[in-house]
């Protein structure tokens, strides 16, 4: 059998720990795959803690065979590591005042337990489809990247039929890294 990867970071030292490691970790660009098409993913340099985190994770296989297990037609969908397969530690926010949570951009999720300062979950995140309904979302979860190709796909995905925000049949993901 082989060994899980060890995605854990101390939760007293994220900031510090993703920044020791930035240079392993200086991608910008993600490729997501699905049964319904590809699409690829731009992360801002403007939110360093949240691109390192997720170029890290990527890159040790955390997001092999995830799901997107959220629909919220009005908004988007979410997807990534659910509730049983939390990691022990926040990314601290970080909210440039341009990077708004608009069509095709993407945005961390946050556990709103016990977080006051809206830190972000390190593997939670949400894909934006209306800009309009997403406004009241400034400044309440991180919007670190923007889909720069395949935005038809995250549609067909995010309109798959639901129950109750529940996909009937999920779409299965896998993120990988593309050259930049």
């Amino acid at each position: 059998m082989a060994c899980k990867p060890n995605y854990h970071v101390d939760p007293s030292q994220v900031e510090k720990d993703l920044r020791a490691q930035a240079a392993q970790y200086p991608e910008t660009k993600i490729q997501g795959e699905t049964r319904l098409g590809n699409f690829e993913i731009t992360l801002a340099e403007e939110t360093p803690l949240h691109r390192l985190n997720f170029v890290r994770l990527v890159k040790m296989g955390y997001f092999k065979d995830r799901y997107f297990y959220r629909n919220v037609y009005e908004i988007g969908m979410q997807g990534g590591g659910e509730f049983r397969d939390r990691l022990a530690y926040l990314v601290p926010a970080e909210y440039p005042d341009h990077l708004k949570p608009e069509r095709g951009t993407i945005a961390m999720a946050r556990y709103d337990e016990g977080n006051p300062k809206k830190s972000s979950s390190p593997t939670e995140f949400f894909i934006i489809t209306n800009t309009e309904q997403a406004a009241r979302f400034y400044k309440q979860y991180v919007v670190f990247g923007k889909v720069t190709k395949g935005l038809a796909v995250i549609d067909s995905i995010q309109k798959q039929r639901s129950f109750d925000e529940k996909p009937v049949i999920p779409v299965k993901f896998n993120l990988s890294l593309l050259k930049d």
